[in-house]
């Protein structure tokens, strides 16, 4: 607020930072060159067969894949094998590219190769995009007490969605609607109380 006025970023072309796109497996590596950018998050789902969501990042790299539906921890998994200027490759995964399947993706621009980010306790690599507000951070906590990391954005986000990419765990997300005391999984289940977002 600035003296009386909402100062707000205004986006002039919404799928310069964030498309979905719709396309079909055929069984083999194809490329997905429908987009505007080189995506830094691609979220896949088959939409035919009854598979797991898969999500996979530019600091992480192709093929390491996170399911939104699962506990796992990361796994190689071929649905995206490529990060392109235009959009990204799928491998032969039948979950990410069966033949005849149909499919969605979901893709968002951060900002492109990782930066060390020190403004937190513990440092993070950042891919970050302060014009549409998003960003992708890695890190590794320090085992114990209180941990505080470096997004990139500038400004407190709304929205945290968090995994460990080495243990099995669920999900968690900060909501700023919630509080930092509530969390929320990838499941059915209400917002319960937890103190991991400090």
């Amino acid at each position: 607020l600035i003296r009386g006025k909402f100062i707000m970023a205004i986006i002039d072309k919404p799928t310069d930072h964030f498309t979905p796109t719709i396309y079909t497996g055929t069984g083999s590596t194809q490329s997905i060159t429908s987009l505007d950018f080189a995506p830094d998050l691609v979220w896949l789902k088959n939409r035919t067969t009854a598979y797991n969501h898969g999500l996979w990042d530019s600091i992480r790299g192709a093929t390491n894949a996170l399911y939104s539906s699962a506990t796992n921890a990361e796994g190689v998994e071929s649905g995206v094998s490529a990060f392109n200027s235009n959009g990204f490759s799928v491998g032969s995964s039948l979950a990410y590219n069966k033949s005849s399947d149909l499919f969605i993706s979901w893709n968002w621009k951060a900002g492109g190769t990782a930066v060390s980010n020190t403004a937190g306790s513990i440092t993070s690599s950042v891919s970050a995009n302060t014009t549409a507000g998003f960003s992708v951070a890695t890190f590794t906590t320090s085992g114990g007490g209180i941990d505080t990391v470096g997004h990139s954005l500038g400004v407190a986000p709304s929205m945290i969605i968090l995994k460990s990419t080495t243990n099995v765990n669920n999900w968690s997300i900060y909501h700023k609607s919630l509080g930092n005391n509530k969390e929320i999984l990838f499941t059915t289940g209400a917002s319960s109380t937890n103190t991991i977002w400090n």
